[in-house]
């Protein structure tokens, strides 16, 4: 594959914003992992310096049946999607929908076999859709059925925590082929989305946080007037894509537990499950709008995982860090401190505060203590050269073995997948172990300080 020099004016500048992009997404997935799914309550609790870092000394995550899983100093499977869609991309040359949906079946069943990583953090809809024995033939046709069968109710956030390189790949005019490039990545955002999720909500998501990245890669995101914008044009294209009818005036509003307002109950007359769908204004604006965290409840136990929860939390970051109130680091600490979806949030977070700072000012460490750095940075390199973005000699797709199916490793046996998956069930009850003997050592102090406390107030 041959790179396309893209003629920007600072290639050199746009680069740092492309690997901050991605490197900043994997940092909020990974930051994230140490409270995902907590309130903040505990996360207050087991972090109570809030105080990380990724190089020595490390920040251990609190140990329990959830992060006992996963390799410290790691991101989740939020990058590992990101990843099968770069590795896609590497290999095909283009944006192919198809190819990434046969990666991902190979990641639910095997993990991402390039860095031996466990398929880890599994979403319900994601595992629905692509272990569903169709859905190899037809990838968005199985993801709609699923959503009708919800009764059109789940809007989850598994597309948008990995759609950061649609944005970074439609950097280069030239794939647009002469039509509008804003709207190319619209339609290649949601093309790439609609693998697993087919919702409006999904895909009004994809197509800010891929059309906001790009801006800002390009150094075009300069106040919030330039993001409340983009918002409205996406809506915009949304709205007439997806055929809805928005419903200002109803007083209640969606939270990712259903729509509220009127959906086709089926698809378009040629078939297309991307034709069809409703979303609420008040709802959407309740969230991209938001002036503080606290609005967006993402510790909500309800609607956790809502995609307008991931959405509204990284655009208030972004808006935080480009009015200089808050840095990368200050504004992903308060995120991932509130708790719930915290690893997806921070990841599309990440992504957007990335593209803004560059990735010379990411925080020194959490970006050189994350594992993979090394192996991740120069897939990035490698994108850059495809791109356009930064000298080389050519790269050569098929020769990069990284990027086939097995991630040049070969498939996993039955009895190698049994194997790793008791390595993981060890680690979990070990840690359960350890977590017990410390609330039993806990409880005897406690026991102990109020017994010296009662014969000290007897004796006086």
């Amino acid at each position: 594959m041959t790179s396309t020099n893209l003629d920007l004016p600072d290639n050199t500048a746009i680069m740092d914003r492309v690997r901050g992009a991605l490197i900043g997404s994997a940092l909020g997935d990974t930051m994230g992992l140490y409270t995902e799914f907590l309130t903040p309550q505990m996360a207050k609790k087991y972090y109570p310096t809030q105080e990380f870092s990724l190089v020595e000394p490390v920040t251990k995550l609190y140990q329990d049946y959830h992060r006992a899983r996963f390799e410290p100093r790691a991101w989740t499977d939020d990058t590992d999607h990101t990843l099968l869609i770069i590795l896609s991309y590497l290999r095909e040359g283009r944006l192919n929908p198809d190819d990434f949906a046969k990666r991902l079946r190979i990641w639910c069943e095997q993990g991402l076999l390039v860095l031996n990583r466990l398929p880890m953090g599994l979403g319900n809809t994601v595992g629905s859709v692509v272990l569903d024995p169709s859905y190899l033939s037809h990838p968005t046709q199985t993801a709609y059925e699923k959503w009708i069968k919800s009764g059109k109710q789940i809007a989850p956030n598994g597309s948008v925590m990995r759609t950061v390189p649609i944005g970074i790949i439609c950097l280069n005019p030239a794939a647009a082929e002469g039509s509008d490039i804003e709207i190319h990545t619209f339609e290649q955002a949601l093309k790439m989305g609609s693998v697993t999720h087919v919702d409006p909500r999904c895909g009004l998501s994809v197509v800010i946080v891929s059309a906001l990245v790009r801006l800002l890669c390009l150094d075009q995101i300069r106040n919030e007037k330039d993001i409340d914008a983009l918002l409205e044009r996406a809506w915009t294209y949304v709205s007439h894509k997806y055929r809805f009818v928005a419903e200002e005036n109803r007083d209640s509003c969606g939270d990712g537990s259903g729509s509220s307002s009127s959906l086709s109950s089926n698809p378009s007359e040629r078939g297309d499950p991307l034709e069809g769908g409703g979303m609420n204004r008040k709802d959407f604006e309740k969230h991209v709008y938001a002036k503080t965290l606290d609005e967006l409840k993402l510790a909500d136990s309800r609607t956790i995982g809502y995609t307008y929860k991931c959405l509204g939390s990284g655009i208030w970051c972004l808006r935080q860090v480009l009015k200089r109130r808050e840095t990368f680091k200050s504004a992903m600490i308060k995120l991932i401190m509130c708790g719930g979806d915290a690893d997806t949030n921070g990841a599309v977070a990440g992504g957007l505060m990335g593209a803004l700072v560059g990735w010379e000012n990411l925080p020194e460490e959490w970006r050189d203590g994350m594992k993979h750095r090394e192996w991740y940075n120069g897939k990035i390199d490698q994108l850059g050269v495809v791109l356009g973005l930064r000298e080389g000699e050519g790269y050569e797709r098929l020769e990069d073995r990284d990027t086939e199916m097995d991630g040049g490793k070969g498939m996993l046996g039955e009895e190698e997948i049994k194997k790793r998956e008791m390595e993981v069930m060890e680690r979990i009850l070990l840690a359960e172990k350890k977590r017990a003997e410390d609330a039993e050592k806990e409880m005897n102090a406690a026991k102990k300080s109020t017994w010296y406390e009662s014969i000290s107030f007897r004796l006086s």
